[in-house]
């Protein structure tokens, strides 16, 4: 078919029209008359893939990857940086107008600090075949092998080589390397899963060869001059060099209201959010269900700034009721977003400024549903962060305050 690209839309899909059906793009741009197969029909839309641009975008580029298309990792990657960035806020906004919430600011959009080898931490799959490593496959299980990543940090590109042989021999019980930079990128934390055992096999076979330390135990990563400790199983934010920026905007627009205020940092992971905040004079109890991250935010509490935090593990949902109301709550959820019964306290004796960071965006929608158009708070500011460059993901800022 030939169609003519009309907009970017949630997964990093070109919209178009076809005999009266949507059809999802891959590979297509706004203002682009692309050709292209389809892949998977439904009764009311069609997703195909581009096979020729007949009409080319200005905004378009060529994809630094050679993997590009093939691997289901990056979805942007033939698009211009300001258009991914234009196209994220876009797409915030129509998310947020499909749930009743409008919105008429103007743009508030924040670059990642590097648009190439910004993640910190990857999980690959391993393939018994040459190179041993990879992602998988858009639109499938099956595992793309790769050499190099460019969207990885180069201490994670130059361990691929040799862990990706030595694992594609030596995989029994393991399916993927979780592999996470430390100590200044000088330092690879490997971890295989499901079996560790491949773990810590690699790392003394392939430690003595490879260009960065290996280790299978934990490495440290640095946040405004402060060592954090950091586990295979422990939350990072993978774009480490833009992560001041996401933290600064909470920050930013809470501050005049720290001083002295009770906040509560739900899904608080290891600290990292929750001392900043306590440096500005909050009273912080840090509620977070990983055990091992939960320590970790103690731990770093006891190092930085002894008896800043109260470190609380368990269920958000359980804990949270159970504080009174706080004059602040920051959420920052996973995928998924707030469970039923967090949205629903929060609605009903939540605290008077609410922040919710999020990295999905429908499920940002569907929270914001609940908590703005049904229920009692106002949206006062909201702002991307673009931790993700190259593919659809990124992350929001909302400012909540209750009417």
């Amino acid at each position: 078919m030939r169609v003519e690209c009309e907009r970017l839309v949630h997964r990093g899909l070109g919209l178009g029209h076809f005999q009266g059906q949507v059809v999802f793009l891959f590979g297509a741009l706004p203002g682009e008359e692309v050709t292209a197969r389809v892949t998977e029909t439904h009764r009311r839309h069609l997703f195909a893939t581009v096979t020729e641009v007949v009409r080319a975008s200005p905004d378009r580029v060529t994809p630094r990857c050679p993997y590009f298309g093939e691997c289901g990792g990056c979805q942007l990657q033939h698009a211009s940086y300001p258009l991914q960035l234009r196209s994220k806020w876009e797409i915030l906004i129509d998310a947020l107008a499909r749930r009743g919430i409008s919105w008429s600011g103007p743009p508030d959009v924040v670059e990642s600090r590097e648009q190439w080898h910004y993640r910190w931490r990857g999980e690959f799959h391993i393939c018994r075949e040459e190179p041993g490593l990879g992602f998988t496959r858009r639109g499938s299980y099956s595992v793309v092998g790769v050499m190099n990543c460019p969207i990885h940090h180069p201490a994670i590109n130059s361990v691929l080589g040799p862990l990706g042989a030595a694992a594609a021999t030596g995989a029994v019980g393991a399916k993927t390397l979780h592999l996470t930079v430390g100590q200044a990128g000088s330092e690879v934390l490997l971890q295989s899963r499901p079996d560790q055992a491949l773990g810590r096999r690699l790392v003394a076979e392939v430690g003595k060869q490879a260009p960065a330390r290996l280790t299978d135990e934990a490495t440290e990563l640095e946040y405004r001059g402060r060592g954090f400790r950091v586990f295979a199983d422990s939350f990072i934010q993978v774009n480490q060099g833009s992560v001041d920026r996401l933290y600064a905007t909470v920050v930013e627009w809470l501050r005049e209201h720290l001083p002295g205020a009770r906040l509560v940092d739900a899904y608080g992971g290891s600290g990292w959010l929750s001392l900043r905040l306590a440096e500005e004079g909050a009273r912080v109890t840090v509620i977070e269900q990983s055990p091992v991250s939960a320590r970790l935010s103690q731990l770093h509490s006891e190092m930085h700034r002894p008896g800043a935090l109260e470190v609380l593990c368990g269920e958000v949902e359980e804990i949270l009721p159970t504080l009174g109301t706080p004059e602040i709550v920051v959420v920052d959820p996973p995928r998924s977003g707030l469970a039923p019964a967090v949205t629903g306290w929060l609605a009903m004796a939540g605290p008077k400024r609410l922040v919710y960071l999020s990295c999905e965006v429908s499920a940002l929608g569907r929270d914001l549903e609940a908590l703005c158009r049904i229920g009692p708070y106002r949206l006062e500011r909201l702002r991307v962060v673009d931790m993700f460059p190259q593919t659809y993901h990124f992350e929001t800022v909302v400012l909540l305050s209750r009417e």
